[in-house]
Parts: C-alpha cells; sequence; structure tokens
C-alpha cells in the first residue's frame, strides 16, 4: 500500500532535522477516560494546544509496510504536558501500519481509511479536551489544570490513541507523533500531510466516478498519481 509514502518521506525528512524522544508507554493506558466528550470551562484550564491562531496540524497517514510502523510507539518533538506553562503550538501526527488485505478495494478502501480516522471522535481522555475541526483539519485541545496535578502525558493520550485506532481489525500498529516545540516548522509539516487528505478526497472520487471536469479541479495531479497507484496496489484481475 503505497498510496501514502510521499507522507511518510516528509515525516521522516522532517524528523531528520528535529530528533524526537521515544515515550514510555508502561502503565500510559491506566489514565481513565471521561466516557463522553467533556467540558473543560477557562477557569479549569492551564492552557490549550494549538488555540486560537497557533498552529493545530493532525493527519493520518497509512502503510502496510513493517519497516516504516515496526510497532506501536509514542514520539514527542518539544515539551511534555507537564513541562508547559502557557498556550502553544501543537501537531499530531498518526502513522499507521495496516493490514492491506483487510482494507479492502473500491469504496470499502475508502470507507475503511475513513473510519479508522473518524477514531480520534471516540477518544475522550479524563482532563483532555479535543477541539477538532474537520473542515480546516485543525486538533487543538485544553488541558485542565487537575488533570496536570494528577501526572496527565503525551504518553496516556498516545494509550487513548492507539487502543482506539487498534479497535480497527485493519490496524496493526500505530506511530504517534507529537509536537509542541514553538520552533517547529509547522506548516511545513502541515503542507506535507494535507497530500495526506488529498489522497483520500481523491480516492473517493475515483471509487465514485465522479463525473467533474478535471481540467479546472486543483485535485487533478493528485488524482492522477493516486489512480496510477491505485491500478499497481488494489485492482484485483
Amino acid at each position: 500500500m503505497k498510496l501514502y509514502d510521499e507522507c511518510f518521506d516528509g515525516v521522516g525528512k522532517i524528523l531528520a532535522a528535529y530528533p524526537a524522544k521515544t515515550l514510555d508507554l508502561t502503565g500510559a493506558s491506566d489514565w481513565n477516560s471521561s466516557g463522553k466528550n467533556q467540558i473543560i470551562f477557562q477557569s479549569e484550564t492551564a492552557y490549550e494546544l494549538g488555540g486560537g491562531t497557533l498552529p493545530a496540524v493532525s493527519s493520518v497517514a497509512f502503510t502496510d509496510s513493517r519497516d516504516l510502523v515496526p510497532q506501536d510507539e509514542v514520539l514527542l518533538i518539544g515539551s511534555d504536558l507537564a513541562d508547559i506553562s502557557a498556550n502553544t503550538p501543537f501537531a499530531r501526527i498518526a502513522l499507521i501500519r495496516v493490514n492491506e488485505d483487510k482494507m479492502g478495494t473500491g469504496e470499502k478502501l475508502y470507507q475503511t481509511i475513513r473510519k479508522i480516522e473518524y477514531a480520534r471522535y471516540h477518544i475522550n481522555p479524563e482532563g483532555y479536551m479535543m477541539r477538532i475541526s474537520a473542515f480546516t483539519h485543525r486538533e487543538a485541545a485544553r488541558v485542565s489544570k487537575t488533570a496536570l496535578k494528577k501526572g496527565l502525558s503525551f504518553a496516556n493520550i498516545g494509550a487513548f490513541f492507539i487502543d482506539e485506532y487498534k479497535k480497527q481489525p485493519q490496524v496493526e500498529a500505530v506511530k504517534l507523533l507529537f509536537v509542541t516545540a514553538p520552533d517547529f516548522p509547522y506548516s511545513e509539516l502541515e503542507a506535507v500531510m494535507k497530500k495526506s487528505e488529498d489522497i483520500t478526497t481523491a480516492l473517493d472520487h475515483i471509487m465514485k466516478d465522479i463525473k467533474m471536469d478535471c481540467a479546472t479541479c486543483s485535485l487533478k495531479t493528485v488524482c492522477d498519481e493516486v489512480e496510477d497507484l491505485f491500478e499497481k496496489d488494489f485492482k484485483k484481475d
């Protein structure tokens, strides 16, 4: 499954310039879930990740390569939650290894990709309120003062994401990247990962055989690339 390889290459180049540390996930899954969408009021908020006009990058890319995603892990560039004291830029990228045979083809492939992506709407760590915009692809978060006192960390948040993603039988391993470093090139990462959404959207166009004026469509180049890769990767005889 090579559709998203360009995204993996781009993230890899960025990580070469901004090395990430691997977080210890021992016991990370023990953090409580609120069990539903929660509201953290301003008075209880310690700070926001990606709030206001600050960068708030979020995206996902898929592969079937064990070399690219060998195991579950959570990486961090910048400060962990306990070491942040004010609103800060934020990025969360999920690089997911899937079983290609279980992903399906055609419309099923597209729906499977979207179903895995939408797992984030079911994640509610206690004291961590995500503010997601499907239209702009921003993902900001409010962190509560109480949660910080109890020791909430990105390892806990990452464990929630990994557990939720892996509820889907197609998902074999998840590499999560969190970024809070103020000097990080968020716009560069956003540009790299925008290709992921363009690929998924183009795939939907191809699968639905949408009749449109390709000459004026902004996705034409991506559609051409995806169609070529789709023929190689997914088309069954």
